[in-house]
């Protein structure tokens, strides 16, 4: 069971710097790119699989960055591979050693399908579940739990509606079910979901719903429990501005959760920094550094535990929010 907020203190203390900085990546990179999304491994190693290039090319490639290097790497995956998609989730399953891809907008139209990598032999396999499945559908938020062993969707959008939805697949069962729970979040879609470790809990925020321009958004964070399929509203002391498409991680070192950009509707791309402190139950503004990512959304963001880092790729920016933006292919570390 996760921990319940706390009272924040009396006094907050000063905002720490946000600390971004360009990797001077050697080699070949990733082509511009959004609606990625990238894992990290057990092995110092991001994945990255697929995104929407310019022309609206769905990319299925399979890409890792070792940040210990700051060098991209193109695989060469055996097996059959994912047809190229958009707006999907990626996760890694360190019990198996895979990395899990779920849904989107793929080539073959709005998918529901899953797919494993599996790290130790470079390869990608269909993976055929049992049973009923999520319907399709494109920027869910998906996040995986070490402790019960299982990968957790919630929400999406079909391009029409939204969902409210909750779904865990077990991979040991290979099969998904669907978690009813009273009182979850709003339909939405384009929300960012993480998990956190010293909680045992997923934080969500934010998202989309309603109209196609994204005028209906949200700011709320919530808390989910594996263990008990509930969620909880956390309605903090502060909190970011309304946004969809946000990059977000759990930082394992400070056991704080830091949120990036985002869409904010008529208002444009959003370039803050933020972080959330799980017992204060509070979101404080980082102040901006000296050279911070340019505003963005649909970018990728991964925590890596051995080099202490947040992993910051691609992405779309402009001054028209998602219309006519310049896609990115560039990469960013925070510290």
């Amino acid at each position: 069971m996760g921990r319940s907020p706390g009272t924040p203190p009396p006094s907050v203390s000063q905002p720490a710097i946000a600390g971004w900085r360009e990797a001077d990546s050697a080699g070949r990179v990733p082509q511009p790119r959004d609606g990625h999304w990238m894992a990290g491994d057990t092995n110092g190693r991001v994945i990255l699989f697929g995104g929407k290039g310019a022309g609206s090319r769905y990319f299925n490639d399979t890409w890792t960055y070792t940040p210990a290097t700051s060098t991209w790497t193109e695989l060469t995956p055996a097996g059959t591979l994912p047809p190229g998609r958009f707006g999907h989730g990626l996760v890694h399953d360190p019990a198996d050693h895979r990395i899990l891809l779920f849904g989107g907008v793929a080539t073959t139209g709005l998918a529901n399908d899953l797919w494993a990598y599996d790290l130790t032999i470079n390869s990608w396999t269909p993976v055929e579940p049992a049973g009923v499945r999520p319907p399709a559908r494109l920027y869910p938020s998906m996040a995986y739990d070490p402790a019960t062993r299982k990968a957790v969707v919630f929400g999406g959008w079909t391009g029409n509606s939204e969902f409210a939805d909750t779904w865990v697949y077990d991979p040991a069962a290979n099969r998904w079910s669907e978690v009813h729970s009273a009182g979850g979040p709003h339909a939405r879609w384009g929300s960012s979901m993480v998990y956190d470790a010293a909680t045992g809990t997923m934080i969500l925020f934010g998202g989309l719903f309603g109209s196609y321009d994204g005028s209906s958004r949200l700011n709320d964070t919530w808390e989910y429990d594996p263990t008990t399929g509930t969620w909880k509203n956390l309605s903090p002391v502060r909190s970011p501005s309304t946004r969809g498409y946000a990059s977000m991680v759990y930082d394992s070192a400070t056991d704080k959760v830091i949120l990036f950009g985002g869409f904010a509707g008529s208002d444009g791309l959003l370039g803050d920094t933020w972080e959330y402190d799980h017992t204060a139950n509070t979101w404080n503004r980082l102040i901006p550094g000296p050279a911070d990512p340019p505003r963005r959304d649909f970018s990728a963001a991964v925590y890596d535990p051995r080099a202490d880092t947040t992993i910051l790729f691609g992405g779309l920016t402009g001054n028209a929010g998602n219309v006519d933006g310049t896609l990115l292919n560039d990469t960013w570390r925070r510290p």
